[in-house]
């Protein structure tokens, strides 16, 4: 099967997604067609706190070369990137943003409908997130075996350091 939980999915996706779309437009009962639609979604959710990343998305889309885009995110953004910089977004940091959440959808899928999961409320940011070791790190000593700070809270904490 295909899993959108892998980034070199995601990263082929998004390398024919043109031709993807076209050879499923209109046929609403094929695979393919539920495949593009929850990519669509899984995507738009995964850059949209990223404009830049959604930007080179949609002109990669169009079939603009990464000399092309270069210049229009300088223009739109004021931010100027090598063209390798904007290759290695295009095949491994974007995948891996749209691959990220669509484990995140899996795992908030699996363990509210099939497993009953554990929620917890992340003591800095107060977000209640899945007792899950993709969002809270282990810890032996505390009850739930997790830390009270998720990951993301605690990375931002060492990154200020």
């Amino acid at each position: 099967g295909v899993s959108l939980c892998d980034p070199k999915v995601c990263s082929a996706i998004l390398c024919n997604y043109s031709l993807l779309k076209q050879e499923c437009w209109g046929e609403f009962e094929r695979d393919l067609w539920f495949l593009m639609h929850d990519f669509d979604e899984v995507a738009d959710a995964a850059l949209k706190d990223y404009p830049l990343y959604d930007r080179i998305v949609e002109y990669k889309v169009d079939g603009l070369q990464n000399i092309d885009i270069q210049e229009k995110i300088q223009l739109e953004f004021g931010i100027k990137h090598s063209v390798e910089y904007i290759s290695s977004l295009w095949r491994n940091k974007i995948p891996k943003l749209i691959a990220s959440e669509a484990e995140d959808r899996l795992l908030d899928w699996y363990f509210l409908n099939e497993m009953k999961g554990k929620y917890k409320k992340c003591s800095r940011c107060g977000e209640i997130k899945l007792a899950h070791n993709k969002y809270f790190s282990k810890n032996k000593t505390s009850k739930d075996g997790f830390y009270s700070i998720c990951k993301c809270c605690r990375n931002s904490k060492a990154k200020k350091s």
